[in-house]
């Protein structure tokens, strides 16, 4: 197996979870800065155009990253491992799930609050997008892996 051929499949599979949430946010940007432009606020409607692209492409690096991450220590893991679903799910889950877990934690933390200085609608989304992210590398494991069927998994594509 050739790891650029594994991290490309990976890299791809990274493209398509960036980009659902780079389309959120950009929408969502867009609707509020298009909200403040014909309200005469000019100035608030510039600045949130501009959060809502750096929102999208940093969303965009962030799947990239990860992908190609995940599809990495696929390429490299031990043959029997990748060959079942099961552990070689669980390694591309923790591969992209824990350090999205932890960048979410570290923003929330990061200027000195508390989590619990935040409502419970944070927390239901700064965990629930990085489990999302998992178990969606989870689930295309064997396509970045194998390129769909991993070779001698007697159950199929897995």
């Amino acid at each position: 197996m050739e790891i650029r051929a594994v991290v490309r499949r990976g890299v791809r599979i990274g493209a398509l979870i960036g980009v659902w949430p780079a389309g959120i946010l950009g929408c969502g940007f867009l609707v509020g800065a298009f909200v403040f432009l014909t309200g005469g606020r000019w100035g608030t409607g510039r600045a949130l155009l501009g959060v809502g692209v750096v929102a999208a492409l940093v969303s965009m690096a962030a799947g990239l990253v990860l992908g190609a991450a995940t599809a990495f220590v696929l390429a490299v893991a031990p043959r029997r491992l990748i060959t079942r679903p099961w552990p070689r799910g669980l390694l591309a889950a923790l591969t992209a799930g824990v350090p999205l877990a932890r960048l979410s934690q570290e923003c929330l933390i990061g200027d000195g609050r508390s989590l619990a200085s935040y409502p419970p609608s944070i927390h239901v989304i700064s965990w629930a997008v990085p489990l999302v992210v998992a178990l969606v590398m989870a689930a295309h494991s064997g396509e970045i892996a194998g390129g769909g069927a991993v070779p001698g998994d007697p159950r199929g594509s897995g």
